[in-house]
């Protein structure tokens, strides 16, 4: 049966693509994490089949920064204040150190990082803005991918990925990039139609993809963009096919 399938799959149209943090907010669906705790903070649901591309010619570039909300701003417009933040903040390689909005507004960078001290300085244009920023820090976490099959919650997964985002936040990721590395006949990299790739943080820093309270601000300096080939029909078979080499 496996045979079929695979010619099947070999049969069906398929398109390069890549799934970033901007699929998961928009086509499926993200949560806040529990800190010190290995927690879901993004699924998506396929609706078609998809490979996971792997090996060096198909890197994909990693960053999950930590989110505070911090302030309010003062009752002086253009006045240059500095916050504190709770964790370590370091200078990243491959993506932007910290990115502000006040209230509903992007800042962008801020106008100084101290990484000595963990702070950032900005001037609010206006006055009492809340404060979100998103910050690359150094501190241990670890970040995993798993497939699952429909209807299941860790029972019918497979880890696919994991690392110390610690280490690849301050790595220069275009000299020594991640990649998937499966074996050739393997069915590893395939998920069918309705199955779920899972991402599972566990990191003593919040982590969100969009802030909380309905502004629609975003972490523009997370990284997580994954190289796929998406099929452009369903295949008969697969999802048993895949399930069943998940125990193996």
């Amino acid at each position: 049966m496996a045979e079929n399938v695979a010619q099947r799959l070999r049969d069906t149209p398929a398109q390069h693509n890549h799934i970033t943090p901007t699929t998961f907010r928009d086509e499926g669906k993200t949560s806040v994490n529990t800190p010190g705790e290995r927690s879901m903070v993004a699924e998506l649901t396929l609706d078609t089949p998809l490979r996971l591309k792997s090996g060096r010619d198909n890197p994909f570039r990693v960053a999950v920064p930590a989110y505070e909300k911090l302030g309010p701003t003062d009752d002086t417009a253009d006045n240059s204040e500095s916050f504190d933040l709770s964790h370590e903040i370091v200078e990243s390689p491959v993506t932007q150190d910290a990115i502000v909005y006040l209230d509903g507004s992007l800042y962008g960078a801020p106008d100084s990082i101290d990484y000595a001290n963990n702070s950032i300085d900005v001037a609010d244009p206006n006055t009492s803005s809340d404060v979100y920023v998103w910050y690359i820090t150094g501190e241990a976490a670890t970040l995993s991918l798993y497939k699952a099959i429909p209807n299941s919650e860790t029972s019918n997964s497979q880890r696919l990925w994991k690392n110390q985002l610690a280490r690849l936040h301050e790595q220069e990721q275009s000299k020594q990039p991640e990649f998937f590395s499966f074996s050739g006949r393997s069915w590893k990299p395939y998920l069918a139609s309705d199955m779920k790739l899972r991402v599972y943080i566990n990191a003593p820093y919040e982590v969100r993809f969009e802030d909380p309270d309905g502004h629609g601000n975003t972490a523009t300096n997370m990284l997580l963009n994954i190289p796929t080939e998406q099929a452009q029909r369903t295949v008969p078979g697969l999802i048993s096919t895949v399930k069943a080499s998940m125990g193996q």
